[in-house]
């Protein structure tokens, strides 16, 4: 049993009278499609019909060097040119040469044609001598070049230079298994429909008509859409703007200044292992200049408030941000003029062993507002607005976070019964405000996204929200804020 385009490939086969060929040499001779060759050869050849044989062959091209050092000279040959012209100070033939100096040098003392005393070099023998050793390379170079081929064990020593490069090519030969002219005679062809073609030549008769399966469901088609973790992000955002917030954004790679010292955490205590930091190998530090203020502040509050000598150097070093706080860190250091409100939304970095509620890297939501009459009842109540707004029932408890006093911590519960912690909260510290140099309060806190998303969408483990599955994303309904 063939299909039509088994059929079809045959039969152009023998009308063309092919018996062996090449794959790469079919398409042109049957007028066929290479790849559609490839795989009906491929089905064939299963049915005993067809062989495939392949032979591999290594081949050899120049590289981009090979091509300048045929059209330029090789470094060995400019640089005999060089002495035979009175050039023979090895400095200056150094600066001739540049880059390629020590390997024409190297070869040329090696091969005898050269000698070097007290910073002179001189030829070893007459330059038309050299010149006609050197041709065999030159020789070689023009064959690899035109025929792509060579001597195997003078290409050694040039595909080392860089001058070649070896590739092993497979090429297919295609071949009958059998004679063609006696499979078509007794094959009967499976289509899924007769056309005229077949009515007229009285191809039907060897025609099998292919078994529909009207249980069958049609095949799906996949409309486009954002991701719907994408599609949060921005109802975040837009929720965010409703309130009356303005987003701002700040580094991923971040100095420990703005993501640990300004937030009161102290260079010498386990509380800065908190985050699992990620530091950077290179440049490992960043530049303080311009922020000789902000640091003296933070060196007198550090050395005060935890009675340790205080280390600019480890101030300056680069992370990878543990916390989108380090933003609102950077916003207050700008002493903006209250009432003053803003949120940032960004990925962060934490060394976290993936599991249904933590992963490495993820997104979190920060915000901070303040002015002269800002309290903790203002952020609990702010707390209570934004997550009523995306549809849940928050819980507080009291938290312990090293940046703010008082602190809290904010649940809701996930369709499992189980209570997921979202967000941290607080109010800044006064050695925080002291710092950043304002002195008014401010209320912050900060929300792990992924943990959010995955209750808003009802998601038990926050990894289904980087699924690879696309019938899971392409079937996930959207959800509106309620």
């Amino acid at each position: 049993m063939l299909s039509d385009s088994e059929y079809d490939l045959l039969r152009r086969m023998v009308e063309k009278g092919v018996s062996k060929a090449k794959l790469d040499d079919l398409p042109s001779i049957v007028g066929l499609d290479k790849s559609a060759i490839a795989s009906l050869s491929e089905l064939l050849q299963s049915k005993g019909i067809l062989k495939i044989m392949e032979r591999r062959e290594k081949k050899y091209s120049l590289t981009n060097r090979g091509v300048e050092a045929l059209r330029d000279g090789l470094p060995e040959e400019n640089l005999v040119k060089l002495v035979a012209q009175g050039v023979t100070e090895l400095g200056r033939i150094r600066k001739e040469l540049g880059d390629e100096s020590g390997i024409a040098i190297g070869i040329a003392r090696r091969n005898g044609w050269i000698m070097i005393n007290k910073g002179s070099v001189e030829l070893a023998k007459p330059i038309d001598v050299v010149l006609r050793e050197l041709e065999e390379t030159k020789s070689l170079l023009r064959n690899v070049a035109e025929k792509g081929s060579g001597d195997s064990k003078l290409l050694g020593g040039l595909i080392k230079r860089g001058l070649v490069r070896e590739e092993e090519v497979v090429e297919k030969i295609i071949l009958p298994a059998k004679p063609l002219e006696q499979v078509l005679e007794e094959a009967s062809v499976e289509k899924g429909r007769l056309t005229h073609h077949d009515l007229k030549t009285g191809r039907w008769a060897l025609v099998k008509l292919r078994k529909y399966d009207v249980s069958a469901e049609p095949p799906g088609i996949r409309l486009g859409r954002r991701h719907f973790l994408s599609e949060f992000l921005d109802m975040l955002r837009d929720l965010m703007k409703e309130l009356g917030f303005t987003e701002a954004e700040g580094p991923l790679v971040e100095l420990e200044l703005y993501n640990f010292d300004l937030l009161f955490q102290p260079q010498d205590h386990p509380a800065r292992e908190v985050h699992d930091t990620l530091w950077i190998r290179d440049p490992v530090y960043g530049r303080l200049e311009g922020l000789e203020d902000l640091v003296e502040r933070v060196r007198r509050i550090h050395e005060k408030g935890w009675g340790y000598t205080w280390s600019t150097l480890k101030a300056s070093k680069h992370i990878l941000r543990s916390q989108t706080t380090s933003v609102s860190a950077r916003i207050i250091t700008s002493k903006p003029d209250p009432p003053i409100r803003y949120f940032s939304l960004g990925r962060v970095f934490r060394s976290d062993v993936i599991d249904a509620s933590h992963l490495p890297e993820f997104h979190q939501l920060d915000g901070i507002m303040g002015d002269g009459s800002t309290c903790f009842r203002d952020l609990l109540g702010m707390l209570t607005e934004i997550s009523g707004r995306l549809g849940f029932k928050v819980r507080f408890k009291p938290g312990y976070f090293p940046f703010t006093e008082p602190s809290v911590e904010g649940y809701v519960k996930l369709p499992t019964g189980k209570w997921l912690e979202l967000f941290g909260a607080g109010m800044f510290r006064p050695e925080v405000l002291e710092m950043a140099g304002i002195s008014y309060p401010v209320a912050a806190w900060g929300f792990g996204v992924e943990r959010l998303a995955a209750a808003y969408y009802g998601l038990a483990d926050i990894r289904m929200l980087y699924s690879e599955d696309m019938d899971f994303i392409s079937n996930f309904p959207a959800r509106r804020m309620r």
